[in-house]
C-alpha cells in the first residue's frame, strides 16, 4: 500500500462510514469514565484532552498476556526485548511517555525503555492513553503523553476465573539467508504456557481482589539452531487489592503487585551465555473522604521497587557468575488531591506531591555511591464545565527537583460540542523531562562485548522541555465513532547520544549523553469505528509523523512515517462468539537505508466461543503474514489456544 493510498483510504472511510452503519441503541464509545487527562472522573465525551480508552472487554478479547501485547495490538509498540518496550506517542518515545498504574509512577527503565510486564493483565479494568504534554498534571516524563493502567476495584462479590493458554511456533525462517526452514523442523507444541487465576471475595468488612499468574517459555532457535532468538523464561505475578468503608462518606483502599522473571538469553546449542533476573514490587494505601459538602480529598502513599541482575556463564568451569552486574531503583511518594465543585459550573483541583527516588547500580558513578533525589510539587487546576456542552481547563504545576531546581508547566485545554454528534477539542501545554540517573551517572562498562557501543552519563545535562499543541475533531453517534487529531511539538534541550570519537579497549564506540539544541514532531492521527448490521464491526486508523532535527537540519527517522491499522469482526454475545481479523501496516523507517527497504504488514486472527455458562475457549494466530522485520515481530506465526472457566 502506497502512502497516498493509505491517506485516501482513511479519508474516504472517515467521510462515508456514517452512511454504512446501522442504527443502534446508544453511542458507547464516549461513555467510558476517564481520570487521566483531568485527574477527575468524567465521561470521555466531556474530557477536553485527546484520550483513547482500551476497555476490559477489549483486553479480554485480545488473548494478550501482558501490557506489551496490548500496546502492540494498538500500534504503539515498535520493539520489545531485554531492554524493555519501545513505546511512542506522537513521535515521542525513549522516556518521554509516562507510565502510570492508577496514577502511580512505575520505576525501572532500561535505556529509557520500560518493560510492560509489571502486573497481571487480568487485574486491569482499562488502559487510558492520553496524547500530548501532560507535565502540568504529572510532572517529568509526560512530554509525549501518558499511559495509565486502571486496575479493577474490589466490589465485594464472590467471583472466580481460571484460564490456561498454550502457544507454539513453527521453525524460524530468516529472510536474510537462502536457507528455508522446514515449518515443522523445530515444531514445539508446548513452547509457551500462561495460567491465571482471578478471584473476588469479601472478608469481614473487606472487599478483595486477588490475581495470580504464571508463565513459562522454551528457547526458540534461529535457523539450523545456531542461536536462540527468543529466551527461555519463567515469570510469576501476583496482585492484591482490598477496600473497605470506615464511614458513609469515606473509603480506604490498599494493595500491591509483584512480578518475578528469570530469562536465559544469548543461547546456542551449547547452552545459555546470559541469565537475567527481574523483580518488581509495588504497594499502596489511599483513602477518599468528603471533608466538605461539595469537596473530596484523596490521600495516597505508595512505594515502587525494581531490581535487575545479570549472570554470565563460563563453559570452561561450568559455572554461573553474578559479579557486580546489579541494579535497583526505589520510589516512595505521598500525594494529596482535593477536588471542589461547590461553585456552579466550576471544578477546582489542588494537588500536593512529595517523592524520594534512589538508584543503586554497578556502573553508576565512579565512587560507587547511590544516586538519589527528592522532589515536591503543587498543581492547581480550574475547569469551567457544562456536561454535553463545553469544557475549559487551565492548570499549572510547580515542581522543585533537588537536582534541577524549580520547573513550571502550564496547560490550557478546551472542548465544545458543535452538535450532539460532533465536538472539537484541543489544547496546549509545556512538558519537561528531567534527566534520569542513567543519563547522568553511567560510567564505563568494560564487560561490554566488542563492537557494542558504550554510552556514558553526563552530570552537566539539563532537563528537556517541550511545547505541544493538539487539536481534534470527533464524531460519535449510534454505534459509530471517528476522530481526527493533529499535533505539533517543539522539543528543546533534547538528550541524545553524541559520538566522542574514542573507543574502549574492546573496540566499542564511546558515546556520551548530550543536550541537542532542538527538534520537532508533527503529524496526524485518524481513527474510525462502526457497527455493521447487528453483530459486525469494522475499524480503521491511520497515522502520519514528520520529525525534524533543527540542530542538524535533517529529517529524523525515529519511527515509521506512515502507519495504518484496520480491524473487522463479529460479536454474537447471545451465542458467546467473538471473532476478528486485524492488520497493521508500517512504512519503512528510512527509505534510504537498504536494511529497511520494505514496508511490513502484520495480520492477526482471533476467535472465542462460550460453551455452556462457564467455559470459554480462545484461538488466535498472530503475525499470519510471517513478517520478521527488525522493527516488527522477530518470529513468524504464533498459534495460541486457551481455555477459561468462570463462576
Amino acid at each position: 500500500m502506497k502512502p497516498f493510498a493509505a491517506v485516501f483510504f482513511i479519508v474516504e472511510f472517515l467521510l462515508l462510514f456514517p452512511l454504512w452503519a446501522q442504527e443502534g441503541d446508544s453511542a458507547l464509545e464516549l461513555e467510558a469514565i476517564t481520570v487521566t487527562g483531568t485527574r477527575t472522573e468524567k465521561r470521555l465525551a466531556d474530557t477536553p484532552v485527546v484520550t483513547e480508552v482500551i476497555t476490559a472487554e477489549e483486553i479480554e478479547n485480545s488473548n494478550a498476556d501482558t501490557l506489551t501485547d496490548i500496546l502492540d495490538d494498538y500500534g504503539l509498540m515498535y520493539t520489545s526485548g531485554p531492554m524493555g518496550d519501545y513505546i511512542q506517542l506522537q513521535g515521542m518515545g525513549e522516556g518521554r511517555v509516562l507510565y502510570l498504574i492508577d496514577g502511580r509512577r512505575v520505576t525501572g527503565r532500561i535505556a529509557q525503555r520500560l518493560n510492560g510486564e509489571t502486573l497481571p493483565l487480568g487485574n486491569v479494568e482499562r488502559i487510558e492513553i492520553v496524547r500530548g504534554p501532560q507535565s502540568a498534571l504529572y510532572g517529568s516524563d509526560g512530554i509525549g503523553g501518558v499511559i495509565n493502567i486502571i486496575t479493577k476495584k474490589p466490589d465485594g462479590d464472590v467471583s472466580l476465573s481460571v484460564s490456561l493458554t498454550n502457544r507454539f511456533l513453527l521453525a524460524y525462517d530468516d529472510p536474510d539467508t537462502p536457507y528455508k526452514a522446514d515449518p515443522f523442523l523445530d515444531f514445539n507444541p508446548l513452547r509457551e504456557q500462561t495460567a491465571m487465576v482471578k478471584a473476588g471475595f469479601p472478608l469481614a468488612a473487606l472487599r478483595n481482589n486477588l490475581t495470580l499468574e504464571g508463565s513459562r517459555g522454551d528457547f526458540y532457535y534461529a535457523e539450523k539452531e545456531a542461536t536462540s532468538i527468543l529466551p527461555e523464561y519463567k515469570r510469576g505475578k501476583a496482585g492484591f487489592d482490598s477496600a473497605f468503608n470506615p464511614g458513609d462518606a469515606s473509603e480506604v483502599r490498599l494493595g500491591g503487585a509483584f512480578m518475578l522473571l528469570r530469562s536465559d538469553d544469548k543461547t546456542n546449542t551449547a547452552g545459555s551465555l546470559e541469565r537475567r533476573d527481574y523483580l518488581r514490587a509495588n504497594g499502596y494505601a489511599e483513602t477518599d473522604f468528603t471533608p466538605l459538602e461539595n469537596g473530596n480529598l484523596t490521600l495516597r502513599l505508595y512505594d515502587d521497587y525494581y531490581q535487575r541482575d545479570k549472570d554470565t556463564y563460563s563453559a570452561l568451569i561450568d559455572t554461573w557468575f553474578r559479579g557486580d552486574n546489579h541494579e535497583e531503583e526505589n520510589l516512595v511518594a505521598a500525594e494529596a488531591l482535593g477536588v471542589y465543585d461547590g461553585v456552579e459550573d466550576f471544578i477546582f483541583t489542588l494537588g500536593l506531591e512529595g517523592a524520594y527516588n534512589r538508584m543503586d547500580k554497578y556502573n553508576l558513578r565512579n565512587d560507587g555511591t547511590l544516586a538519589s533525589l527528592n522532589k515536591q510539587a503543587v498543581f492547581v487546576q480550574a475547569e469551567n464545565f457544562a456536561e454535553g456542552v463545553y469544557s475549559l481547563i487551565g492548570g499549572l504545576r510547580l515542581e522543585r527537583n533537588s537536582m534541577f531546581g524549580l520547573a513550571a508547566a502550564p496547560k490550557l485545554s478546551a472542548m465544545y460540542h458543535l452538535s450532539k454528534e460532533f465536538r472539537v477539542l484541543g489544547g496546549a501545554g509545556l512538558g519537561y523531562r528531567a534527566p534520569s540517573f542513567n543519563d547522568l551517572y553511567v560510567t564505563m562498562d568494560e564487560t561490554v562485548v566488542s563492537g557494542h557501543p558504550t554510552v556514558l552519563g553526563n552530570e552537566d545535562l539539563k532537563p528537556e522541555y517541550a511545547l505541544g499543541f493538539n487539536a481534534a475533531l470527533e464524531y460519535s453517534a449510534e454505534k459509530r465513532f471517528a476522530q481526527l487529531n493533529v499535533y505539533y511539538t517543539e522539543l528543546s534541550n533534547e538528550i541524545a547520544y553524541a559520538d566522542t570519537g574514542a573507543k574502549t579497549s574492546k573496540n566499542a564506540v564511546i558515546y556520551k549523553n548530550e543536550n541537542v539544541f532542538r527538534s520537532f514532531r508533527t503529524g496526524v492521527d485518524g481513527e474510525a469505528k462502526i457497527t455493521l448490521f447487528e453483530h459486525g464491526f469494522v475499524s480503521a486508523g491511520y497515522s502520519y509523523l514528520y520529525a525534524y532535527d533543527r540542530s542538524e537540519e535533517e529529517k529524523l527517522h525515529i519511527q515509521p512515517a506512515h502507519t495504518a491499522k484496520t480491524k473487522a469482526g463479529a460479536d454474537f454475545k447471545g451465542a458467546g462468539i467473538h471473532t476478528y481479523l486485524q492488520g497493521r501496516w508500517f512504512s519503512p523507517l528510512d527509505p534510504s537505508d537498504p536494511d529497511y527497504d520494505n514496508a511490513r504488514l502484520i495480520l492477526d486472527f482471533y476467535f472465542s466461543a462460550a460453551i455452556g455458562g462457564h467455559i470459554k475457549i480462545r484461538l488466535s494466530v498472530d503475525n499470519i503474514t510471517g513478517e520478521t522485520d527488525p522493527l516488527g515481530p522477530i518470529t513468524a506465526q504464533t498459534f495460541s489456544l486457551g481455555i477459561q472457566y468462570s463462576l
